[in-house]
C-alpha cells in the first residue's frame, strides 16, 4: 500500500511539473492557428511589396497557414503602419516595412506623425538590406557619375530625381549625393517604385537611385544607364559598376532595409516564435538564392539584435535630415 502510495504521488508530482510547463509550451506550438496578415504601405510591385510576398509565401508554407498580404498605400508608408497598430495585439497582423516609413518620415513630419518606431513598434525580423544603384534615363546622354554632375551643375535646379516615398532610402541617398557632388537637383516624390521607372522611361525625371534588382532589368535593354553603386562594395549582382566613392563622391551610402514590426504591445514570446520562424525559412538554399537574385543581402538578427540596428538606422537617418535640413515641420 505505501509503494502504491508512493508511485501515485511521484505520479501527482510529474503531472504538477508537467502542467506548470504545458500553457508555454502549447502556446509556442498553437501560434499560428488561424491567418496572419502582413501590412505593406506601399502598392503592389515595387522591392517591398516583393520581398514582403517572398517572405509570406515561405512563412505559409512553413506555418501551413494562410499569409495574407495586404496593400494599404498612402503617406509614406504610414497609412499601414497605423492600421498594424490598431489591430489586436496577438502577434497576427504584422508590418513589412522599410527606413521611411519607420524612421524617416517621423524625423521629417514629427507633429503629423502619430508614431514613434521606437516606442510604438516590436521589432520582429529583419528581412534584409537592399543596397541600391544609381540610373539615369538613357535619352540623359550621360555615362558616369562625372557626367551626370557636370550635366547637373550647368542647369541649376533643372534636372530632376524620384523617389518612392518623402524620407524613403531613394530619398535620402539622393541627398547625400548632392550633398557630395554640390549640386541642387528637383525632387519628385511618387507612391512607389514601378511608376518611378515609368516617369524615367517617359522621360518625365531624370534620375532615381533603388535596388538593383528594381533597375538592372531596363538597365540590360539599355532603356536605363547606370551611374554608380550607393555602397561601399561594388555589388554582386552587378560588378562592374563602380562605386560612387571610386568616381569621388565620398560618403554617398545609404542603403534601405526591410523587415517585421508588430505593435509594441504584442507579448515577446509570441514575437520571438516569428523571429525564429523568419531565421528558419530564411536560411533555405532555395530562398537564400531567390532573396540574393533580388539583390537582398540577408542579415539573420535576434530581436535584440534587429533592435539595436533600427536604432543605429534611426539615428543615422536623423543625421542626414539635421545635416541636410531637410525637416518638414
Amino acid at each position: 500500500m505505501a509503494a502504491i502510495t508512493r508511485r501515485a504521488f511521484g505520479f501527482a508530482l510529474g503531472a504538477i511539473a508537467l502542467s506548470t510547463t504545458m500553457p508555454a509550451a502549447f502556446a509556442q506550438s498553437s501560434f499560428p492557428n488561424k491567418p496572419v496578415t502582413i501590412i505593406i504601405g506601399y502598392p503592389p510591385g515595387g522591392p517591398t511589396d516583393i520581398y514582403a510576398r517572398v517572405l509570406g509565401k515561405a512563412l505559409s508554407e512553413m506555418w501551413k497557414q494562410t499569409v495574407v498580404i495586404d496593400n494599404r498605400p498612402g503617406a509614406s508608408g504610414t497609412i499601414g503602419a497605423q492600421q498594424v497598430l490598431r489591430a489586436a495585439p496577438d502577434g497576427y497582423t504584422l508590418s513589412f516595412t522599410n527606413n521611411a516609413t519607420n524612421g524617416a518620415v517621423e524625423l521629417l513630419s514629427p507633429k503629423s506623425t502619430p508614431f514613434r518606431t521606437m516606442r510604438d513598434f516590436a521589432p520582429v525580423a529583419l528581412f534584409g538590406i537592399s543596397p541600391s544603384l544609381m540610373v539615369a534615363r538613357s535619352s540623359l546622354g550621360v555615362k558616369d557619375a562625372k557626367e551626370f554632375v557636370a550635366l547637373a551643375r550647368s542647369q541649376p535646379g533643372k534636372l530632376s530625381y524620384g523617389s518612392s516615398a518623402v524620407g524613403s532610402a531613394p530619398h535620402m541617398a539622393s541627398e547625400l549625393f548632392q550633398s557630395s557632388a554640390g549640386i541642387k537637383m528637383l525632387h519628385v516624390p511618387y507612391s512607389g517604385a514601378a511608376p518611378i521607372i515609368q516617369a524615367l522611361l517617359g522621360d518625365n525625371i531624370d534620375m532615381y537611385i533603388g535596388g538593383a534588382s528594381t533597375v538592372m532589368g531596363q538597365v540590360k535593354t539599355g532603356r536605363l544607364r547606370v551611374i554608380g553603386t550607393v555602397h561601399p562594395t561594388r555589388l554582386k549582382s552587378a560588378p562592374d559598376v563602380p562605386t560612387m566613392a571610386e568616381q569621388g563622391f565620398k560618403n554617398v551610402e545609404y542603403a534601405s532595409w526591410f523587415g517585421l514590426l508588430a505593435s509594441s504591445q504584442v507579448p515577446g514570446p509570441v514575437l520571438e516564435q516569428i523571429n525564429a520562424a523568419v531565421r528558419k525559412v530564411m536560411e533555405s538554399p532555395e530562398l537564400k538564392a531567390q532573396v540574393e537574385q533580388l539583390g537582398v543581402e540577408y542579415m539573420s538578427l535576434s530581436r535584440q539584435q534587429f533592435q539595436s540596428f533600427l536604432q543605429d538606422e534611426v539615428d543615422k537617418t536623423a543625421r542626414i535630415i539635421t545635416e541636410q535640413k531637410m525637416a518638414l515641420e
